[in-house]
C-alpha cells in the first residue's frame, strides 16, 4: 500500500507531456485563390539554438507546379537546410511540403519572416502566393533552473612587489606600433619618387563574354543533370555583358525592372533590340523558378543566342591612319621643297 501511494504520488507530480502545435487546416483552392497554403513551426516554445522545423503545405488543382524560389530569404534566422516532397493526390487536387529547418539565436519573442511561393499555371503563366509570417517565442537556457544564481566574484589576490609587466609590454607593443608606422611611412614615401603609375585599359565587355561562354561551355554542369547552375550562369553573363556594354544595371534586377528600363529606352541597347534580350531572361527564368528542364541541345542553344547577341553587338574599332606606300606620288605640298633642293 505505501509502494503504491508513493507511485500514484509521483505520477501526479510528474509534468504531462506538451504537445506540438498542430497544423492548420488546409485550406481548399478556389477561382480566385487557386494555390492555399498552410505553415506549422516546431517547437515552439523553443530554446536558444534549437533546431526549428517550419512545414509549408500547398494544396493546388492538377495542372499546375507550385515551387519555392532559389536564395529563399529568412533573415535573422539562419537557414539549415530545405527539403521539398513530390506531389501527392488529395481527391480532384494535389498537395506538396516544404520542410525548411531553422536556427534562432536570441532569446525572446521572435518571428519567421514571411516569403513567396511561386507556381505555373496550366497557359504557363509564372505567379505568386505570399507564405505569412509565424511568430514563435525562444526561451533563455537559464529558464531551465528553478531558481539561477549569480556565480560569486573570486577572492581578492595579494601582490607583495609591483607588478610593472602589463605596463612594460603595453609601452613596448606602442613603441613598436609607432616605429612601424614610420618605417611605412618613408618607405611610401621612397617608392612614390620612382614609381610610375601603368594605367591597364579596361577588358573589353565582349571579351569578358565570350570568355565566361567559352569557359561555361566547357563545363559539366549538363552532363551532371545540373541545369538549373547552367542557367543561373548562362543569365549572369548575358546581364553583365548588357550591363557592361550599354551601362544598362541589370546584374542586382529582376527580369520585369529590365523590361520596365528597355521599353522606356528602346535604343540603348542598338544595335541590339529590347526583345531579343527580354526573350531571352524570360526563357531561362522558367527554367530557374518554374522548374522547366529544357533537353540538352535547347540549353546548347540558349548559350549560342547569347554568343549571337554579343557578337552582334560588338563596337566596331577605330582604324589606325597607315602610311603612304613608297612608290606614291609626292604631294603638292612636297614638290615646291624638291624642287628648291634641285635648284
Amino acid at each position: 500500500m505505501i509502494v503504491a501511494a508513493i507511485f500514484a504520488a509521483v505520477l501526479a507530480a510528474a509534468p504531462e507531456p506538451t504537445q506540438p502545435p498542430a497544423a492548420a487546416p488546409l485550406a481548399e483552392p478556389s477561382a480566385d485563390a487557386p494555390v492555399a497554403v498552410t505553415t506549422r513551426l516546431v517547437p515552439d516554445p523553443s530554446h536558444v539554438g534549437d533546431l526549428l522545423t517550419l512545414e509549408v503545405t500547398a494544396a493546388f488543382p492538377r495542372g499546375y507546379t507550385v515551387n519555392l524560389p532559389i536564395g529563399v530569404k529568412l533573415e535573422p534566422l539562419h537557414l539549415v537546410d530545405v527539403v521539398e516532397s513530390e506531389p501527392e493526390a488529395t481527391g480532384e487536387g494535389l498537395r506538396k511540403s516544404f520542410t525548411i529547418r531553422l536556427q534562432h539565436f536570441a532569446p525572446g519573442t521572435a518571428e519567421v519572416p514571411g516569403f513567396q511561393l511561386t507556381y505555373v499555371d496550366p497557359q504557363g503563366a509564372i505567379q505568386t502566393i505570399p507564405v505569412p509570417p509565424v511568430a514563435f517565442t525562444v526561451d533563455a537556457l537559464l529558464a531551465n533552473e528553478a531558481e539561477p544564481q549569480r556565480k560569486p566574484e573570486d577572492p581578492p589576490i595579494s601582490i607583495e612587489y609591483p607588478n610593472t609587466l602589463a605596463e612594460t609590454i603595453i609601452y613596448s607593443v606602442i613603441g613598436t606600433l609607432v616605429a612601424a608606422l614610420l618605417l611605412v611611412l618613408l618607405l611610401r614615401r621612397f617608392f612614390a619618387r620612382r614609381r610610375v603609375p601603368i594605367e591597364i585599359p579596361p577588358i573589353p565587355a565582349h571579351m569578358v563574354a565570350f570568355e565566361a561562354l567559352e569557359e561555361l561551355e566547357r563545363s559539366t554542369l549538363l552532363a551532371d543533370g545540373r541545369v538549373q547552375d547552367y542557367y543561373v550562369q548562362l543569365t549572369e553573363i548575358g546581364k553583365g555583358y548588357v550591363e557592361r556594354r550599354f551601362g544598362v544595371p541589370a546584374l542586382d534586377r529582376t527580369t520585369d525592372e529590365i523590361r520596365s528600363e528597355l521599353v522606356r529606352h528602346p535604343d540603348v541597347v542598338a544595335p541590339l533590340s529590347a526583345a531579343d534580350i527580354i526573350g531571352f531572361l524570360d526563357h531561362s527564368d522558367l527554367v530557374k523558378f518554374a522548374r522547366m528542364r529544357p533537353a540538352d541541345d535547347e540549353a546548347k542553344d540558349a548559350l549560342g543566342v547569347v554568343r549571337q547577341l554579343v557578337e552582334r553587338s560588338v563596337p566596331a574599332s577605330t582604324p589606325e591612319p597607315s602610311e603612304p606606300p613608297a612608290n606614291s606620288p609626292p604631294s603638292a605640298d612636297s614638290a615646291p621643297v624638291a624642287d628648291k633642293e634641285a635648284s
